[in-house]
């Protein structure tokens, strides 16, 4: 039997490893050594804040673990998500994950009670919580929520709510304040006028029952809000700056992905949210990725914009004192990832 040259063997045993594992492995500087050896990579945890859906910040993480962008970073990343009452905090705090997510005023505020947690990338330029009422009830602005019914979720009248009415020469006395839950059923079913809802998914559940809306985002009445960010411990920052920018090099590039391939992203999305509706994904994501677009690149923020939030919590009472919020925030990890006409390097 005539033998095979040893280079041949060798070639034929790459096609079979590629074949198996889908493809031709990369060898780039970040998961290789300079002998072209692939190194060890670093196992490290992402806890988004919530179950699995397409917010951009989770389909960042999502896309990047599709598309081996956390692998080129060096890392192997476990995605997990947060069961409720502060998992994903309480586990942060202990050092048992590496990242998790948190709006912008949850950074604040969590900051301004002591906790020894930064921001590290902001994906929602504006925030998320807005208001929306019947499109037949002739409200058209927040002057028009003089005396109806206002639902609130949590029991504590928002930060935004107030300021919107504030900006309309109203205050809480002016309209009637009731508790809704999460279910907005309370408000197909007429309980209450104006019902508070996460801007990203619940205008198109709440559209989906036939009932004809008017949404209104604080954002566009002049209010200060951020959306939701990548939250890490100050440790991390202070002692690790390298994982930092690794895994927000690796998200960015997940998210411009999703930017670029909308549909892709959403089938890479339900691969965790198994049984979800496509068409609320796909309005999540595209209500996501419209707030987090900016000229400079996405996931960056300014000092000016922590001060503006810091300004609307202490104003209306959800601050109790101000802070310094810029100090909340760690940008230079994702700052160093763009070039000066803002695209990534």
């Amino acid at each position: 039997m005539k033998r095979l040259p040893l280079v041949s063997v060798l070639a034929l045993v790459a096609v079979v490893l590629a074949a198996c594992t889908g493809g031709t492995p990369r060898t780039t500087a970040a998961n290789a050594s300079t002998t072209g050896t692939p190194r060890a990579l670093r196992d490290i945890t992402f806890m988004a804040g919530f179950k699995p859906q397409a917010n951009l910040a989770f389909v960042a993480a999502y896309v990047a673990q599709d598309k081996g962008y956390f692998a080129d970073e060096g890392l192997r990343v476990a995605i997990k998500h947060a069961a409720g009452q502060d998992e994903h905090l309480k586990l942060l705090l202990a050092k048992e994950i590496q990242f998790t997510t948190a709006t912008g005023a949850q950074a604040v505020l969590r900051y301004a009670d002591n906790l020894p947690v930064r921001a590290v990338a902001l994906w929602g330029q504006r925030g998320d919580q807005g208001y929306v009422a019947r499109a037949d009830s002739g409200i058209k602005g927040p002057a028009d929520f003089k005396g109806h019914t206002v639902g609130i979720k949590s029991g504590v009248v928002p930060a935004e709510l107030q300021a919107m009415l504030a900006g309309a020469g109203l205050s809480q006395s002016d309209v009637k304040l009731q508790g809704v839950g999460f279910d907005p059923r309370v408000f197909v079913q007429g309980a209450v006028d104006i019902y508070p809802v996460f801007l990203s998914n619940e205008p198109y559940a709440i559209r989906k029952t036939g009932t004809n809306i008017t949404v209104f985002d604080p954002a566009d009445y002049g209010v200060s809000t951020l959306g939701l960010t990548y939250l890490a411990h100050a440790d991390t920052v202070r002692d690790d700056p390298a994982l930092v920018r690794a895994f927000d090099r690796a998200t960015i590039r997940g998210a411009q992905f999703a930017i670029d391939h909308p549909d892709e992203a959403v089938q890479i999305t339900l691969k965790y949210a198994e049984g979800a509706d496509p068409g609320q994904q796909r309005y999540l994501l595209d209500t996501d990725i419209a707030a987090a677009k900016r000229m400079d690149g996405i996931g960056r923020a300014s000092a000016s914009q922590w001060q503006a939030l810091q300004t609307t919590l202490t104003k209306y009472g959800v601050l109790t004192k101000p802070v310094n919020a810029n100090a909340a925030w760690y940008g230079a990890a994702v700052d160093s990832l763009y070039d000066a006409q803002g695209k990534l390097k």
